[in-house]
């Protein structure tokens, strides 16, 4: 027997999109793709920018079936697809298999879509904290061993959430230094500001964005700095554990090249944990014998170039936490 469950009538996520889609027409493209049919589709959950389905077929085996939501048209698939690709075929690290996708809305099913392999398991975040100290330090292990690898342009949250991605003269890379990295992220702030702000708005925050701008040379010199391939949305919710195993990493819509810096940090989940201390020092160590100079870029982070990333990345949508950022670069640059 047939089934769709679409949940439509009851979605309860913060982050559901209304947005129109055929899954009549996701059953029959996943029944050719796979020569065999396609009995049932049922919604697995809803991210920032995608609804996630189960494709269940008449073998029983199951697959997952990803539909975008219309930010970043075209180049955020071709971006997922183009990553998890290169992943799988250059690197250990354990992603997906994709066996079909559309980058555009000429389908069947209306809208962009990727069809992949469904990875055994469940996402850390549901495991996390069922698992005792030793559990998670040996989750943490892996977690440490998966790589960064070089990419090109940045398809980020910052560079097109919130119609940012219809801007024009905007810079996204691929960038050759940090300086120009940290300086497109602002200048993309004030193009955004003078194309959708009142006169009175675009008199508050522009010249607030010029200030900031100023600061940079002191923190970023003009040169040739490496960049790695980063996730973008490293959270346990996007890793896949079989029991304490990781069997997976998904959601790469975001991945982009980013300064290593960004990418030398605590895995975030950690953080919020009352095993806090213990967690982290124990993170701290097997890095810091795996690669010492990943602990010290870090360190380096917290100590001068912290506000800064904040300023450029997370408070572009937090206005209010801008000022406040705003007033810590200026005493540390007076």
């Amino acid at each position: 027997q047939e089934e769709i469950d679409d949940d439509q009538s009851s979605e309860s996520s913060r982050y559901s999109v209304e947005m129109e889609y055929n899954l009549e027409g996701l059953k029959k493209i996943a029944s050719k793709v796979f020569g065999k049919s396609c009995i049932s589709v049922n919604k697995l959950g809803e991210g920032g920018f995608h609804k996630v389905f189960i494709l269940k077929m008449e073998d029983d085996s199951e697959y997952i079936g990803k539909i975008a939501f219309p930010e970043c048209p075209y180049w955020k698939t071709e971006s997922e697809v183009a990553v998890m690709k290169y992943l799988k075929e250059r690197t250990s690290i354990k992603v997906p298999e994709v066996y079909h996708y559309d980058s555009s809305k000429e389908n069947l099913v209306g809208q962009e879509y990727i069809i992949m392999e469904k990875l055994p398991g469940i996402a850390l975040s549901k495991a996390w904290d069922n698992y005792d100290i030793n559990q998670k330090k040996e989750v943490l292990l892996q977690v440490i061993e998966i790589q960064y690898f070089t990419v090109d342009q940045a398809i980020e949250i910052a560079f097109f959430n919130e119609k940012r991605f219809e801007l024009k003269n905007v810079n996204r890379g691929p960038f050759g230094n940090t300086y120009d990295y940290i300086f497109a992220a602002i200048d993309k702030e004030i193009v955004y500001s003078k194309k959708y702000f009142n006169e009175e708005e675009q008199e508050k925050w522009i010249p607030i964005y010029e200030e900031f701008l100023s600061f940079l040379p002191k923190y970023f010199k003009n040169n040739n700095d490496i960049f790695v391939l980063t996730h973008g949305d490293f959270y346990h919710t996007n890793i896949i554990v079989d029991g304490t195993k990781i069997t997976g990493v998904v959601d790469w819509e975001c991945s982009g090249s980013y300064p290593v810096e960004c990418s030398c940090n605590y895995p975030c989940w950690i953080l919020e944990n009352p095993d806090d201390h213990l967690l982290k020092d124990f993170w701290t160590e097997e890095m810091r014998n795996r690669d010492p100079e990943f602990i010290r870029i870090m360190y380096d982070m917290y100590e001068s170039k912290g506000e800064i990333y904040d300023f450029a990345f997370l408070y572009y949508a937090e206005r209010g936490g801008i000022l406040n950022s705003l007033e810590s670069i200026r005493k540390n640059g007076s």
